[in-house]
């Protein structure tokens, strides 16, 4: 058992709750162009921002079916052919410095992911974060549960912070440290 009280999925797909996702929607300007979601799972983060008025379009490396995936591949395949203007996504943690790195590489405006909190420590990653736009990080209030995507099991009391790491290509400076309540939450 990890420390989120979950087993391990083997594709690192993890359910984010809507609140999540709309607290991050009301609280960042509107997202313009195409916005793409290149580890969708089941589409939360696309449906939510398509009810947003966003154009998504949303991909992952496996179907899960009910979800609206346009293209099933690697991200690393897939960013470059949809040429996004943003990225919003829950990526495999793993995997989340290679994953913003492409994603800054093939968008125009920014970059957002939800991660641990605990993303910002780390000597070898503070030289890293050092040459990245990070423009703001959105620290969710209350904690967020992911249980594994696929599985009945329902959303419990979250045990990790979570927050979403918002990198903009025109930023410059220290980024701001903001945070999200459970807006929309039932």
């Amino acid at each position: 058992m990890r420390a989120s009280g979950y087993e391990r999925h083997a594709d690192d797909w993890y359910v984010e709750p809507a609140w999540c996702v709309d607290a991050l929607i009301q609280a960042e300007r509107p997202f313009v162009g195409k916005v793409m979601d290149p580890c969708c799972g089941g589409g939360n983060i696309g449906s939510r921002l398509m009810r947003a008025g966003a154009y998504t379009v949303n991909t992952d490396i496996v179907d899960r079916g009910g979800g609206p995936v346009d293209i099933i591949a690697d991200y690393h395949e897939t960013i470059p052919t949809v040429g996004p203007t943003s990225i919003v996504s829950n990526p495999p943690y793993g995997h989340a410095q290679d994953f913003i790195d492409m994603s800054l590489h093939h968008t125009t405006d920014r970059v957002c992911v939800l991660l641990r909190l605990a993303f910002l420590e780390g000597v070898k990653r503070r030289a890293w974060f050092s040459q990245k736009p990070l423009a703001r990080v959105w620290v969710c209030s209350k904690r967020v549960s992911m249980p594994p995507g696929g599985s009945d099991i329902p959303a419990k009391g979250g045990a990790i912070a979570y927050a979403w790491f918002i990198f903009e290509h025109k930023h410059s400076g220290p980024p701001v440290v903001g945070w999200l309540g459970n807006e929309g939450a039932a």
